[in-house]
């Protein structure tokens, strides 16, 4: 078991208080070639909660993207920034396909979207709108990949849909051995970046992390995910964000 990575998405109090469920999505994957080495892959997404379909909107883009960058590594291809386009462009028409099946507006249908497709030696990332990618630099400190992408006013950002042209995309392609890696949506923003100095909240990973390394069996990650919905759904973490949370860790072992 080289990757290790536990994720989870879990409803904010407000949505529950306003009848609503989970409108975070999370998927991800660890793949092996025949030779046993591990891809890691993963996709994030927030539903934006002022739309009627931002739940199904995340819940589809998640799985698309796990399917698309699944059957890349089934065919051995290498995962380009052109694939990546190629792929955000699928669900887009997707979700506008869906949009006129049900005769709504394609706004109806905005989420974020954060992923990632890890190799040995190659680690591809992806980011449209806020939530954050992190990544270890070597030394035991964590940085974004990209600052949360929030717009003119507070709790606005871009979503898949707003553009397609998608210039609001970020890629990122590192000819490198990441070793660690967490992404989450905007509902943990506060928590987990002091955005003061526009910086990692260093504890909030490192004491994350110091567990994620200690399991060392399927049945012991399996422990530590049910944990994890527990702690995102915990007074500690609900009196400081309403908001869905979804969190996604890894490290290599």
């Amino acid at each position: 078991m080289m990757w290790k990575a536990i994720g989870q998405s879990t409803t904010g109090t407000s949505h529950t208080a306003a009848g609503k469920g989970c409108e975070d999505a999370i998927q991800y994957r660890i793949l092996t070639d025949a030779d046993g080495n591990e891809t890691l892959i993963c996709c994030i997404s927030d539903g934006a909660g002022s739309t009627k379909y931002g739940g199904f909107a995340s819940a589809y883009t998640t799985q698309k993207a796990l399917d698309t960058l699944a059957f890349s590594f089934g065919n051995k291809e290498e995962v380009t920034e052109a694939e990546i386009y190629a792929m955000v462009e699928d669900i887009y028409d997707g979700l506008l396909i869906e949009a006129e099946a049900q005769n709504e507006e394609l706004n109806e249908y905005s989420c974020t979207m954060l992923g990632c497709y890890i190799t040995g030696d190659r680690a591809v990332f992806f980011q449209i709108g806020d939530g954050a990618i992190i990544r270890d630099d070597g030394s035991g400190f964590y940085t974004t990949l990209w600052w949360p992408h929030n717009g003119e006013y507070q709790n606005t950002t871009s979503f898949l849909i707003d553009d397609n042209t998608f210039s609001h995309l970020h890629i990122t392609i590192l000819e490198e051995n990441v070793q660690e890696i967490a992404m989450f949506t905007d509902g943990l923003q506060m928590l987990a970046l002091s955005m003061e100095s526009n910086t990692v909240h260093q504890p909030f990973f490192t004491d994350l992390f110091t567990v994620l390394r200690k399991a060392d069996d399927e049945h012991k990650l399996s422990v530590l995910n049910r944990k994890l919905a527990e702690y995102l759904d915990s007074k500690q973490i609900n009196d400081r964000t309403d908001d869905d949370k979804t969190l996604f860790l890894a490290t290599r072992s």
